[in-house]
């Protein structure tokens, strides 16, 4: 509706924003493809060491978001979303000061890459810990996305192809 002064009335370009970005949202999707390499036999490239009674084996076992990854929060609504890594302990012994890094790139832009990195005190032989990586919601939008998660090795580990994972994420608009 056109009042007199020429402006058109502020609910009315409400109205229709809200009707934009629910379409945009109902039409959309975000879709995350774990392209880790199957785990397989052990870095040819490390030499074992000797046999002794403590192993040492780190491993990324999930990656998740919180909350699940939706275009419509992602895009529409800018909401945080936290990358949270679950590291287990596979080895016999108590490992000190691991740390474990998420790195964020686009193909989109070159020049993108976000890296933030967090380190767990201590975890135990069996035990599972999950790091939160926050601020996530500041991440400026692309069509597409390669994520790597990272848990350093610790001295001693030989078996490094559970130390990481890699996802394409890509936000589909249809």
């Amino acid at each position: 509706m056109w009042p007199k002064n020429g402006k058109l009335m502020l609910p009315w370009i409400t109205g229709i924003l809200v009707l934009i970005l629910i379409t945009l949202a109902a039409c959309a999707e975000v879709e995350v493809v774990d392209t880790t390499p199957a785990a397989g036999t052990p870095d040819p490239f490390i030499s074992p060491l000797p046999v002794s009674h403590e192993t040492h084996n780190l491993a990324i076992l999930a990656v998740d978001f919180d909350p699940p990854l939706t275009y419509q929060q992602l895009i529409i609504r800018r909401q945080s979303v936290a990358l949270l890594v679950a590291v287990e302990n596979t080895g016999t012994a108590t490992e000190q000061d691991v740390m474990v890094r998420a790195q964020l790139s686009t193909p989109e832009n070159p020049d993108f890459f976000l890296t933030q990195g967090a380190s767990l005190a201590s975890i135990a032989p069996g035990e599972i810990q999950v790091v939160r990586f926050a601020r996530l919601g500041e991440i400026p939008y692309h069509q597409s996305y390669y994520l790597e998660v990272i848990v350093d090795p610790v001295d001693g580990e030989t078996v490094l192809n559970d130390n990481r994972k890699a996802f394409d994420i890509q936000i589909h608009q249809e």
